[in-house]
């Protein structure tokens, strides 16, 4: 293999084994998906903890089906609620419940300590930098070509 091979499969893989990780870890510590926990925290971290769906599906590349069925989902749950926009036609917002922000927050606890302390403090804060660098480099990359397109 090639170093281009070698560093394209470790990337896949390394990707992988994190999406695995967190995926187990939210299922375990808040009984979600992570792809719904990524929604929980965009609404977290937004004002008021209300963002407009169309706003949440293109952060999250989703397309308006899935975050319509996903924000159905975490209302039956209790997480967060959905209401029209008074200014727009036939669009709607979501908001973080107290509820949502208690799982947030447990979750998060549970991340920072089993898989992103671990993996930073391996990488010391020179790894931790080229990472910050590597994956910012990544992100413009895929971005460029296709920004705000959601997925299928």
């Amino acid at each position: 293999m090639t170093g281009a091979s070698d560093a394209w499969r470790d990337l896949m893989l390394a990707t992988h084994l994190l999406d695995a990780a967190l995926e187990r870890q939210a299922q375990r510590d808040g009984g979600i998906s992570h792809g719904h926990f990524k929604i929980l925290v965009l609404l977290s971290a937004a004002h008021d903890q209300t963002l407009g769906l169309k706003s949440l599906a293109e952060s999250l590349r989703f397309s308006p089906s899935r975050i319509s069925h996903a924000i159905t989902a975490l209302e039956g749950q209790g997480l967060v609620t959905r209401r029209p926009v008074t200014s727009g036609r036939r669009a709607f917002e979501a908001t973080l419940t107290r509820r949502g922000r208690l799982l947030v927050g447990t979750v998060l606890r549970g991340q920072r300590r089993e898989i992103r302390d671990p993996i930073l403090d391996g990488l010391g804060s020179e790894g931790t930098a080229a990472l910050a660098d590597l994956s910012a480099r990544i992100i413009a990359l895929l971005d460029r070509d296709n920004p705000g397109t959601p997925d299928r």
